[in-house]
């Protein structure tokens, strides 16, 4: 079977972050014939699929996505999927796979033409949606599929159904055309043209021939920001941002718009959105079949015809008039006051207007759907939040500065439902005010800290709610099993407690199943480095096919502080109390100093290039030696080291007198698996020597970075900069959610 497990061309960084670790990819056999006369010598397919296909082969489910979306289904329709939904792994075999001609990982304007070895670009040949449904047949055979169930889609997804049902009537029991029409309108078209004509007039376009180091970005910015008003309606637009101000000569509309245009810049193509733009405006079932209604009366196969009223994009009519004429076809209709984009907000409406349809097409019973209640403001995010500590108290404050703003102009709707500390749980499914959390937590039962079994219920009422969080800001080394359980209720984790990730390789990678297996997104960005994107670096130089080699960083912003305060002739015991009362710490002191925090964040960096090392594997030289960490409760720490402070000041000065500085450096050689946590000394050249403050960083030496590592550097501890981060790690859930609508069209 011609599937691999990793893109035989190479994908652009920036992009190769928004597909999935699970894509496959799927070689076509032979080069690939265009409806347009054009051909393709070489094309390769970015698939995802979920659930079991059936001995018979006859479970398939496909799934088509709209105009700048990706394969990745599970991120963009997310409550699609479950038990007794309209997508249900259980029961369903169900592909989803990146269309021709986009740029997330299928051949594309950004894939490289085998006769130059440049990328197309402009000179992609022209493309339509039979050519894209095409090619999904061929995927679809080749997994073994030889019925498909339903192939489902909306926008430019639901126009490949409509072709799905066309071309091969004897492979399809059933279609979901959503917000689409039968053929591009005049009025389509001329929004298309002007969107292209945005990105034909940006200087940096060159007929299409641009650098894409350095790509029309205004011009694609332009046009998604034309494109987002036709998403989106009046009505819409008056409620969320009215005339309201945001800044200095600047609307809320406009800062809407222009992060949209930045979002798309910062992960799509202009020439992509040039010819996918093409390719919908050739759209016409009736091209080159005979008379338009004579074609739709010959799409024979129950059809679910979803129709958004308020869509000013594919205009109601157009829903009507398919399902007037489809034989096999009905109506239904979804009341929303955001247009087009309704089916990217709504889907758990939809959700059940689908599985509603497939029981009666398919003769199937379901299991109940979990309900849950749609938030206000917005698409919802409920959060249950372990831990009040630093990073806790100003995530909440956080959330409750930036929600209104979220909710207004990026349709996100952050919700904290529950607080827990060491002493108990404080829980509102409506939401817990944020001006008086400390309150209604000293007011909850004492029912002791989270966990498991006994916070079941607690998780069982959270994923009853709207997009359900569960947010870990501990150092509680017993929350594995609790992520687990949330994993299997469909809530999402984001932590910032490194514990459970380096926990040990079994424990982890039953973990990392867990959350397979529950479809659900697991971020912890912040367990490395506070709000630095280490990890995400770390991953997209995997998935892009980069080789690392080696790592080396300072990990311990809290070692970082206290080395900057002695070489400011600060006692080392008083450096160390003021970072434990700035919140700079761990719980104890001696995890920092000792050097097991330095190493789990070496490990949890190590694991992601797939080394299966144990904290007990790193070669650990602790930062003091180990008769000042012997102390056991903090106050005989403080003293322990109040009695080594001459000595430690003492070493300082020597080191600093031969023009050198100790940095506690870690670092992970790839080839032999070793990992080394350690004090060196290092020169004024060394890039750990210009560290200040609380600075973390790791160099990245890679196959493509070999001269000159790739280098994160920042901030690497404090309460307000991870909290920042985890809220980023929130705000990453949401739009996986589809919350944000980032996959319109």
């Amino acid at each position: 079977m011609p599937f691999v497990d990793h893109p035989p061309d190479p994908l652009a960084p920036a992009r190769a972050a928004f597909i999935a670790p699970e894509t496959r990819w799927f070689v076509l056999p032979g080069g690939l014939a265009l409806e347009s006369g054009g051909y393709l010598e070489r094309v390769q397919v970015a698939v995802r699929t979920w659930g079991t296909l059936a001995a018979a082969g006859d479970n398939g489910v496909v799934v088509c996505h709209a105009f700048t979306g990706s394969a990745d289904v599970d991120r963009w329709w997310t409550r699609m999927f479950g038990p007794g939904e309209a997508l249900d792994p259980d029961r369903d075999f169900i592909v989803c796979s990146n269309i021709l001609g986009s740029c997330y990982g299928t051949t594309g304007p950004a894939s490289v033409d085998p006769s130059t070895g440049r990328p197309y670009l402009g000179t992609f040949p022209a493309i339509t949606l039979r050519d894209m449904v095409r090619v999904q047949a061929e995927v679809v055979r080749a997994l073994g599929i030889r019925r498909v169930r339903a192939v489902v889609g909306g926008s430019l997804g639901g126009m490949q159904t409509l072709e799905w049902a066309l071309l091969y009537p004897d492979m399809v029991q059933s279609i979901v055309p959503v917000a689409n029409s039968a053929r591009h309108s005049a009025w389509a078209i001329g929004l298309s043209e002007a969107q292209r004509q945005a990105i034909s007039a940006d200087p940096r376009w060159q007929g299409g021939r641009y650098d894409p180091a350095d790509p029309p970005a205004a011009g694609l910015a332009a046009a998604r920001m034309m494109a987002m008003c036709t998403y989106r309606t009046w009505e819409s637009f008056e409620q969320r941002y009215s005339r309201r101000i945001q800044g200095p000569d600047l609307f809320a509309v406009e800062s809407y718009l222009r992060y949209q245009g930045q979002q798309l810049v910062e992960r799509f193509d202009p020439a992509t959105y040039h010819a996918l733009t093409r390719a919908m405006d050739t759209h016409d079932v009736a091209r080159g079949r005979g008379e338009y209604e004579e074609v739709l009366r010959g799409i024979r196969v129950p059809a679910l015809v979803v129709s958004i009223d308020s869509d000013v994009l594919y205009l109601p009519e157009e829903q009507r008039e398919m399902a007037r004429l489809m034989p096999g076809a009905r109506l239904a209709r979804l009341e929303s006051p955001h247009g087009h984009d309704a089916f990217l907000i709504h889907v758990e409406e939809l959700s059940g207007l689908v599985a509603d349809f497939r029981d009666g097409v398919e003769g199937r019973s379901r299991p109940p759907r979990v309900r849950r209640r749609a938030a206000r403001g917005g698409q919802g995010v409920s959060l249950l939040v372990l831990g009040k500590g630093k990073v806790g108290s100003e995530l909440l404050e956080q959330v409750r500065e930036q929600a209104g703003g979220l909710a207004s102009d990026y349709d996100v709707a952050l919700r904290v439902a529950g607080v827990a500390d060491t002493r108990g749980v404080a829980f509102d499914e409506e939401g817990l005010d944020l001006s008086r959390w400390r309150e209604a937590l000293a007011g909850s039962p004492a029912t002791g800290p989270f966990g498991v079994p006994g916070g079941l219920p607690l998780l069982d009422r959270l994923a009853r709610l709207p997009g359900p969080v569960l947010v870990d800001l501990t150092a509680d080394p017993d929350l594995l099993p609790a992520y687990e359980e949330a994993f299997r209720r469909g809530i999402h984790v984001v932590g910032a407690n490194k514990r459970p990730l380096a926990a040990p390789w079994p424990l982890r990678e039953k973990l990392l199943a867990a959350r397979r297996e529950g479809h659900v997104h697991f971020h912890y960005e912040t367990t490395v480095g506070a709000s630095l994107p280490l990890i995400d670096t770390l991953k997209n130089l995997v998935r892009t096919g980069d080789r690392v080699r080696s790592l080396e960083g300072a990990l311990s912003g809290t070692i970082g502080f206290v080395l900057g305060e002695a070489e400011k002739g600060t006692p080392l015991s008083l450096a160390l109390r003021w970072a434990r009362e700035l919140g700079y710490t761990e719980a104890d002191p001696r995890d920092d100093l000792s050097g097991i925090d330095t190493a789990r964040k070496a490990v949890i960096l190590a694991r992601e290039l797939g080394l299966r090392v144990e904290v007990g594997d790193v070669k650990i030289e602790p930062f003091l030696p180990p008769e000042v960490l012997a102390a056991g409760s903090p106050d005989e720490l403080f003293e322990a080291l109040r009695r080594h402070d001459r000595a430690f000041a003492a070493k300082v000065a020597e080191v600093r007198a031969r023009g050198r500085a100790i940095r506690y450096l870690a670092s992970v050689e790839v080839a032999s698996g070793s990992i080394r946590v350690a004090p060196v000394e290092v020169g004024p050249e060394h890039r750990a020597a210009r560290l200040r403050d609380v600075e973390a960083y790791v160099a990245f030496t890679t196959a493509r970075y070999s001269a000159s590592p790739l280098l994160v550097q920042g901030a690497g501890v404090g309460g307000a900069v991870t909290a920042g981060g985890v809220l980023t790690d929130v705000l990453r859930v949401a739009a996986a959610l589809g919350v944000r609508a980032s996959w319109s069209g």
